[in-house]
């Protein structure tokens, strides 16, 4: 009931608003399931003892993404993307760029536990150097290579959140199962890589064929 209250209001404020009202369709469906409980006997200080312990279970996720967020409006302040254009633009083989995005992303994703982190510290180098490679080496299409390259952060960044032992959704699918954090862990990196290494090679060959 709370999620099809999420999703309906969410649906309905786009319709007739033009824009989804994502904090109202969050608030109707919190408060929908605070009554289910109360409804289903739990006592009011237990609602609230949940209630804040699930605001200090996302308050390191949400401490790290605005960390990233910093890191990478600094980085494009101080012109991180410029440096490593010049100093990777006209030497890096441009069949080479997507893996080493997709890896590189993949590790910081790992370490920090957020993929939209990631996208904010990332996306402001990647894309700028992506294009200078573009232009220095001639490529012939070179919108299909950027959007190779906007795909493999997207995986790169995705893959370290899944397998991250501090990322939030891998903590609270841990959680919510009953399964110990490091075996699910464990469990997600067999076909996390297997997926990751095939996509690397397919991204690859990909920009080498038809970029």
């Amino acid at each position: 009931m709370p999620l099809a209250i999420l999703i309906g209001i969410a649906i309905f404020t786009f319709i007739t608003l033009g824009s989804p009202k994502v904090n109202w369709a969050f608030g109707a469906a919190l408060l929908l399931s605070a009554f289910v409980a109360l409804a289903k006997g739990m006592s009011l200080g237990n609602l609230i003892d949940g209630f804040a312990n699930g605001l200090k279970g996302v308050v390191v996720a949400s401490v790290i993404l605005m960390l990233a967020v910093i890191i990478g409006s600094i980085s494009k302040e101080i012109g991180g993307g410029l440096f490593l254009v010049s100093l990777l633009g006209e030497q890096l083989p441009f069949w080479l760029l997507p893996v080493i995005l997709q890896m590189i992303t993949m590790i910081i994703a790992f370490s920090t536990g957020t993929s939209w982190g990631t996208y904010a510290i990332a996306f402001p180098l990647a894309m700028p150097l992506a294009w200078a490679v573009c232009q220095s080496q001639g490529l012939a299409n070179p919108e299909i290579f950027m959007m190779i390259c906007f795909a493999t952060v997207l995986n790169g960044s995705v893959y370290g959140d899944q397998c991250s032992p501090i990322s939030d959704t891998t903590i609270l699918s841990a959680m919510t199962t009953g399964c110990d954090l490091m075996d699910h862990v464990k469990s997600q990196l067999v076909p996390a890589t297997f997926a990751a290494g095939l996509a690397a090679i397919l991204w690859t060959l990909a920009a080498y064929f038809f970029a």
